[in-house]
């Protein structure tokens, strides 16, 4: 199978009042990590165009001009009155390409169907999640890489598309870090490299209700209240090990516009003064960008949150995290990359013990931790190179 030099890449679909905004700095980070691994394994072979929902905010904008100030941004769809740029795009595009995350939904399944109703081009997709009901929208395409081994198993079982398998989260090669930002940053809030780590509080379901204008939700309300303590509680003793064990400092950050207001009620307001003293709390959701650069220099992320981690650990930087069942399949990565010592499920007996052993051996041995990275750092090069030269480099 062999595709054309010009992939046209789908994602950034976070939008309000007119613009594609950072809510999650995960979703964010996606495009970017897809940009990211195609460049490197396929090198100057393609010429990539992104395909956004809308104009980016200028935080996102100044990533990818700054990251990859070579890649155009078009947005819009073909139905209605698309920009002349978008046409252009579309027809000037040999490949229809869907960015890793979670899968086809919402406008990007608009936007397929235009695509392949306008050209006929091939389509496909690169380390997304995939459901049962999402099988007839994998059906569509030429060729599908899924993040994590039950999305493959089920789209093995159930789809037609002739080319598929598991290939990582681009995530892992988000590497976008803004370094400058971080020194200031850093140098702002009285952190040193190496001298703290960083805890991320989360829920089961994020609200999105709250902040897109939607429907509220008030029994996932319930459940968010209903499980909030119990799993968010291993910061506490992880926290107070890091600072009273190791002399660190926390920096307790969020990962989704959604959980700032967790960072006080769940986390820093349930710590002892003397605790609190040595944390950091950072009340305003930060661009992703930014985050990879003060994760880069820490010691450690863990928490109720994936991405972050994911981040993490694809720049080499140890990340625990800690899994309540609404992460779904897509947490099952963590193994599938040897990282699975340093996940820990919130419906384990153990916890709280099991949170904290992992933090504490992480930060006893360093050195362990960076070999455990490191095997999984190749395992992620070579999955990723497999898939993407059996996609674009065989005949």
């Amino acid at each position: 199978m062999t595709f054309g030099k010009h992939i046209l890449l789908r994602d950034f679909r976070t939008v309000k009042n007119g613009e594609v905004v950072n809510f999650n700095i995960g979703t964010a980070a996606h495009a970017p990590g897809t940009l990211a691994v195609l460049k490197k394994h396929l090198g100057e072979e393609v010429r990539i165009t992104v395909w956004a929902d809308a104009p980016l905010s200028a935080p996102l904008a100044s990533l990818m001009a700054r990251r990859f100030p070579d890649v155009e941004i078009v947005w819009g769809q073909l139905d209605g009155s698309p920009s002349p740029e978008l046409k252009r795009a579309v027809d000037d595009s040999d490949l229809f390409l869907v960015s890793s995350g979670s899968g086809i939904a919402g406008s990007v399944r608009r936007s397929l169907e235009e695509f392949q109703r306008r050209t006929g081009k091939p389509a496909g997709a690169y380390a997304i999640g995939c459901k049962e009901e999402t099988l007839p929208w994998i059906d569509r395409l030429d060729f599908a890489w899924f993040r994590d081994p039950v999305s493959a198993e089920t789209a093995a079982k159930g789809s037609v598309c002739p080319v598929q398998g598991w290939a990582p989260d681009a995530v892992f090669d988000f590497d976008c870090a803004d370094e400058s930002g971080a020194k200031r940053f850093l140098a702002e809030h009285g952190l040193t490299p190496g001298s703290f780590i960083c805890c991320i509080p989360g829920q089961r379901h994020t609200p999105r209700w709250r902040y897109f204008d939607l429907p509220p939700r008030p029994d996932l309300e319930a459940e968010n209240a209903k499980w909030e303590e119990h799993d968010n509680a291993p910061l506490l003793p992880v926290i107070r090990t890091a600072v009273e064990r190791f002399n660190l400092k926390v920096l307790i950050c969020a990962e989704q516009l959604s959980e700032l207001p967790l960072i006080r009620r769940l986390v820093c307001d349930r710590l002892p003064p003397e605790i609190q003293r040595r944390c950091t709390l950072l009340e305003s959701l930060w661009p992703p960008d930014l985050a990879l650069g003060v994760y880069s220099a820490s010691r450690g992320v863990f928490g109720v949150e994936m991405h972050s981690q994911v981040m993490a650990a694809g720049s080499g930087i140890p990340a625990v995290l800690l899994r309540h069942p609404q992460f779904g399949a897509k947490s099952e990565m963590w193994k599938t990359v040897g990282l699975g010592d340093w996940l820990i499920d919130a419906g384990d007996p153990d916890y709280r013990a099991k949170a904290e052993s992992a933090v504490t051996a992480i930060l006893s041995d360093p050195d362990q931790a960076a070999e455990k990275l490191r095997k999984a750092r190749e395992i992620i090069d070579r999955a990723a190179g497999s898939a993407l030269r059996k996609t674009f480099c065989s005949g």
